[in-house]
C-alpha cells in the first residue's frame, strides 16, 4: 500500500484499506494486533493521506485519529503525518480530533 500511496493512487489505497480494515474479521483483528504499533500507525497515516487526496476530509480525520490512538509517537513525530494533519486542519471547520492533534504537535496555537 505505501507504494500505491507514493504513486498517487489514492483510490487504490482506499480500496485496499477497506479490504484489510482490522474490524472486518476476528482473524484479521488478531493479525492487526500482532503488527508493531509503528506499522499500524504508518498504515493509517497512509490511509489518511489517500482520503485527503480524494477530498474526503472526514475519512482522513478518522484515519489520523485512529493512527494517533494506536501509535501516538508515529503520528506526532513522522513528517508525513504532520503534513497530513496540517492539511486536514486547514479545512473550515477543522474536524475536532484533527484540530486537537494539530495543537498537540505544535501546528496551531
Amino acid at each position: 500500500m505505501p507504494i500505491a500511496a507514493e504513486q498517487g493512487e489514492s483510490g487504490r489505497v482506499i480500496e485496499l484499506s477497506r479490504t484489510v480494515r482490522p474490524q472486518v474479521l476476528a482473524v484479521r483483528r488478531e493479525a492487526w494486533r500482532r503488527l508493531p504499533v509503528e506499522y499500524r500507525g504508518a498504515y493509517l497515516v497512509d490511509v489518511a493521506r489517500a482520503y485527503l487526496q480524494v477530498g474526503d476530509l472526514r475519512g482522513a480525520a478518522r484515519a489520523l485519529v485512529d493512527a494517533d490512538s494506536v501509535a501516538p509517537a508515529e503520528v506526532r513525530c513522522r513528517p508525513l503525518a504532520r503534513t497530513v494533519i496540517a492539511d486536514v486542519a486547514r479545512a473550515q471547520p477543522a474536524p475536532a480530533g484533527v484540530a486537537r492533534l494539530a495543537t498537540l504537535v505544535g501546528l496551531t496555537r
